[in-house]
This record gives structure tokens, sequence and C-alpha cells, in this order.
């Protein structure tokens, strides 16, 4: 479980994979929560580029496929709202 100040906001996507995403710059912490099961993934050490292309990508769903998906490690949080 995480603590309070550990939270990281979350934005809301128009996407039919992604229901929210947030990101924390100093950490590098990447979470995206998906629409089918709502859990909350964490990817670490994702450059801060590489979420400015997520979040303003005409495509969302194929960059998180392509460019997140397998190439971090993922971790598994909750279902509960970030």
């Amino acid at each position: 479980m995480r603590k309070e100040d550990d939270n990281i906001k979350h934005i809301s996507f128009y996407s039919g994979l992604i229901q929210t995403v947030g990101y924390d710059p100093q950490r590098a912490l990447l979470e995206v929560r998906l629409a089918n099961d709502e859990k909350v993934r964490q990817y670490r050490n994702v450059p801060e580029d590489t979420w400015y292309h997520l979040r303003g990508s005409s495509y969302p769903d194929v960059y998180y496929r392509r460019y997140i998906c397998g190439r971090y490690a993922e971790f598994i949080l909750s279902g509960e709202p970030a």
C-alpha cells in the first residue's frame, strides 16, 4: 500500500484502453489505469519525454503498447483510485 504522499495525480484519458495516467518526474514513475480491469500499473525509470509522447499521442493505445508495455518493468498496484 502506498503512503498518501506517494500518490501520483492521475488525469483522465480519452482512450479505449487507458482510463487514467499519471507521471512523477522526480521519481520517473509512470502509472496507467487500464479501462478493462481498473488496476493501476506502475512503470519505473520512464523518461519524461516518453510521458509527454504518450500524453500527446493521437493514438495513445498504440503508443502505450508499442513503447511502454514490455520495455519497462510493470508492477500492478491496485484497483483503487490514485
